[in-house]
């Protein structure tokens, strides 16, 4: 038989184990602390800035902007807003249709899952020189498109680019009565529960507008394109 040979006791050192214990505790506590103070903040300041209708003057690259703060739907920008820091690049915007009026609580939401409930996403953009997707429209989408042109609400024409039975649905719909006239771009996303509508725009001075609504809106339009100018209209200051 081979002999068993027991091991070496190991040296251990309770007052170690007990230092180490008690770091992860403290750094633990830090750690909730932390994680408390936050959230404190954030329930105080961000959402309480969810209803605060205060204008602030905020500048999109060149361009002065003045609009209520709850307009503003990112809970960041609202910060910078009110500090500082109002400077940006792009400013995102929510508010909901017909009304155009703010809705900041829409804002996580529709960031996710697509604009609904009628929220209507609105960005404002200084980057100059983008090519408009109604320059891609002939030389580039009427050849993607399935089945060439189709009739659409109120006067829009439709080019679909996803294929038939496809789990994500991609149209180009746009007014052919103006060369310039709106387009826009819908795409429902596999397992979404209905198509988002991009939009976008020159307003001039390096100033681009992005929205995004629901397919839903498209009979609508004109009346929709019309309210959102309008509105950001009222906002600008130069």
């Amino acid at each position: 038989m081979i002999p068993m040979v027991l091991p070496e006791p190991v040296i251990a050192r309770p007052r170690h184990f007990t230092f180490l214990a008690l770091s992860i505790l403290v750094l633990g506590i830090a750690l909730a602390v932390e994680r408390v103070s936050y959230w404190s903040d954030y329930w105080i300041t961000g959402r309480s800035a969810v209803g605060d209708r205060r204008p602030v003057e905020v500048t999109v690259g060149r361009t002065p902007i003045n609009l209520p703060l709850n307009y503003i739907g990112s809970a960041i920008q609202r910060d910078s807003a009110r500090g500082p820091s109002s400077q940006f690049q792009t400013l995102r915007l929510v508010m909901t249709w017909p009304k155009l009026s703010a809705a900041p609580e829409l804002y996580g939401e529709a960031m996710r899952l697509g604009p609904r409930q009628n929220a209507l996403l609105v960005e404002l953009d200084s980057n100059p020189g983008r090519e408009s997707i109604r320059a891609r429209l002939e030389p580039f989408y009427r050849r993607l498109a399935r089945s060439g042109e189709q009739a659409g609400p109120d006067g829009l024409r439709i080019l679909r680019l996803s294929a038939l039975g496809a789990a994500e649905s991609d149209m180009i719909v746009f007014d052919p009565a103006r060369a310039t006239g709106f387009i826009a771009r819908c795409l429902q996303k596999p397992g979404a529960s209905g198509a988002v509508c991009h939009r976008a725009l020159t307003l001039g001075s390096g100033l681009e507008l992005r929205y995004s609504f629901d397919q839903n809106l498209l009979p609508q339009w004109r009346a929709v394109e019309t309210g959102i100018l309008q509105k950001i209209a009222t906002f600008r200051l130069g």
